[in-house]
């Protein structure tokens, strides 16, 4: 099993002794990443596709590469893999496309659980179509969402299911896989969020079957874009919203513009760094580190923690409140001792209200990944502890 104590020597941005729990709104670039950008800006290749020079055809060269690797990272075929600048607007044209084929009548299935890319996009979609949008509810006494709370959803009438692989805001991991062989027996597709599940599991979409996931390098130490896996034949059926020169196939159809060449070299290496490293690595470090957290956050007196109380099926992600305290006063006390959370709904918008949380102010957030260590986990619990909240 690879060592991950020393892991925080791989992320050059780790500077000025702070502690990041930050992570799961974007984490440090690790070394191979960011040498790969620079090596890209000065070699040259800077250029675009499908042309007739060298420049050119290593662009090409390059997304080839790229949709391997992420492919072989996400279990899932390469010839999906479409590249934009974020998850957002990746389902922001996703969902345009699959909009122009829905009718009044049809149903879309979303969840209280996920970040609001993966809610947003398809109200905007049942809007423009006259389609019906329905929520599936989670259990805000656990912060679980139960396979059957969405599959109860679920019937004839029903086109797509939108639902989270992992909550940004507790990190509570669904079972997607049961999701969507419910989904596909009545004819419907699904997409899989999996942004906050990708950096913290072994992903197999062939496994959970989906036709679309959805992910983002800069949540698992690579550059600020967003990938998103189409199932091939259903990427060539969509009505794209594209420029008349863009392909009528594959995945240029959902890309707008020219890609970011560095970013594309830097994603590539970013997933590699998770494929040498291995997840069941990085799964053993985090699973230690958080519990330690979540054992010293609920040992605290005045601490609410929301979500789940336990490890089981979840991301190293959790949000609490200190009583006497706003989370942005939290956020800001737990700053000046170099501790980096985040306060707020995070964008999960749907889970502030079941949470019993202000849909402005939330919760505060901490999240563990690979370079965080037992001494941060001790500094953050030292700093909650002495606001002494009652």
């Amino acid at each position: 099993m690879t060592d991950l104590s020393d892991m925080r020597r791989r992320f050059p941005g780790l500077v000025g002794g702070w502690s990041r729990f930050d992570g799961p709104a974007g984490t440090q670039a690790v070394d191979v990443s960011i040498e790969a950008m620079a090596e890209w800006q000065r070699s040259g290749n800077n250029a675009n596709s499908h042309g007739a020079f060298p420049a050119s055809q290593a662009c090409d060269a390059l997304t080839e590469q790229v949709s391997g690797t992420v492919g072989e990272l996400l279990g899932a075929d390469p010839a999906g893999m479409v590249f934009g600048p974020s998850t957002t607007a990746n389902m922001m044209a996703l969902t345009r496309a699959i909009a122009a084929d829905l009718v009044p009548g049809d149903e879309i299935v979303c969840t209280t659980l996920d970040h609001d890319s993966n809610v947003s996009p398809w109200l905007l979609a049942a809007r423009d179509s006259g389609a019906t949008v329905r929520m599936a509810e989670m259990d805000p006494s656990t912060g679980r969402l139960g396979a059957d709370a969405v599959i109860d959803l679920i019937g004839t009438s029903t086109r797509w299911v939108a639902v989270t692989g992992a909550s940004n805001a507790v990190g509570t991991i669904p079972d997607t896989a049961a999701v969507t062989a419910a989904a596909h027996a009545v004819g419907a597709r699904v997409v899989v969020d999996g942004v906050h599940l990708t950096p913290h599991r072994r992903i197999d979409v062939e496994a959970i079957g989906c036709d679309v996931f959805t992910t983002s390098s800069y949540k698992w130490y690579g550059p600020h874009a967003g990938i998103m896996w189409v199932e091939p034949d259903l990427l060539d059926s969509l009505a794209a919203y594209k420029v008349r020169p863009a392909p009528d196939s594959g995945p240029g159809r959902l890309e707008y513009g020219t890609p970011s060449w560095e970013a594309m070299a830097g994603i590539d290496a970013a997933a590699r760094f998770l494929l040498d490293t291995t997840m069941d690595a990085i799964i053993e470090h985090e699973e230690s580190v958080f519990g330690r957290l979540l054992t010293g956050l609920h040992e605290i007196p005045g601490v609410r923690v929301v979500g789940p109380a336990d490890l089981a099926d979840r991301a190293p992600t959790t949000m609490f409140l200190v009583n006497g305290f706003t989370p942005l006063q939290v956020a800001g006390r737990l700053a000046d001792e170099r501790v980096a959370v985040w306060d707020g709904h995070n964008y999960a918008v749907e889970a502030m209200a079941p949470f019993g949380l202000d849909a402005e102010a939330g919760a505060v957030r901490a999240g563990v990944c690979a370079y965080i260590g037992d001494d941060d986990v001790d500094r953050l619990l030292a700093a909650v502890d002495a606001l002494g909240g009652d």
